[in-house]
């Protein structure tokens, strides 16, 4: 059976893909664009032979061309979080180099870690459920992004905590230093709130 999961591991990263252990019994497949079906079902067939495969010490086999910096910069396949194609790729497009306007370095790579963050563990599809749209989670002002709290959507103000609980029309963040904080979901002033990756940063002089 090791051999099933080295062939789908293989086949994976022939693709430009990886395969990563995220949890307890947990695999998430990463990849630039939408793998085959076919493969997919072979990484979900072969699931607990690739786990074992995985939490070796050794790499099982070479990585390629995948690194951090694109995992990064990739859109995230989720196949077990439900988390929408479409922010993925979105929030891929963000340059954790370029933070907009008014936003502070550091406090923009914070942003974009606890999007990825939010992604992964599988909260875009409860959101959705729950009526929360892009606005609600990635919203921000079109003029001032960061000065303009109250046009901030829910994943700026996660500000590298977690989110605990998701409902209609509140979420608790548990902050850094544990302390548990409530955010209401309020109106989106349309026009006046865009998504974080529509914002337009103005070129370096």
């Amino acid at each position: 059976m090791r051999a099933l999961a080295v062939d789908t591991l293989a086949a994976v990263r022939a693709s430009g893909g990886d395969v990563r252990i995220v949890g307890p019994e947990r695999l998430k497949v990463v990849a630039p664009s939408p793998l085959p079906h076919e493969l997919v079902d072979r990484v979900r067939a072969a699931k607990p032979e690739l786990l074992e495969l995985l939490s070796g010490s050794a790499n099982p086999l070479p990585t390629g061309t995948w690194d951090d910096a694109k995992e990064e910069r990739a859109a995230i396949i989720e196949y077990e979080g439900g988390a929408p194609r479409a922010w993925a790729e979105a929030l891929a497009r963000l340059d954790r180099n370029k933070p907009p306007c008014d936003v502070p370095p550091r406090r923009w790579l914070c942003f974009i870690d606890d999007c990825g963050r939010f992604l992964d563990a599988g909260w875009a599809e409860r959101a959705a459920a729950f009526g929360w749209g892009p606005l609600d989670l990635f919203g921000c002002d079109r003029e001032r992004p960061f000065a303009r709290v109250d046009h901030l959507g829910l994943l700026w103000l996660v500000n590298g905590g977690r989110i605990i609980e998701l409902q209609r029309d509140m979420a608790i963040v548990e902050t850094e230093r544990g302390a548990a904080q409530t955010y209401r979901r309020r109106p989106v002033e349309i026009g006046r709130v865009v998504l974080a990756w529509e914002i337009i940063v103005p070129p370096s002089l």
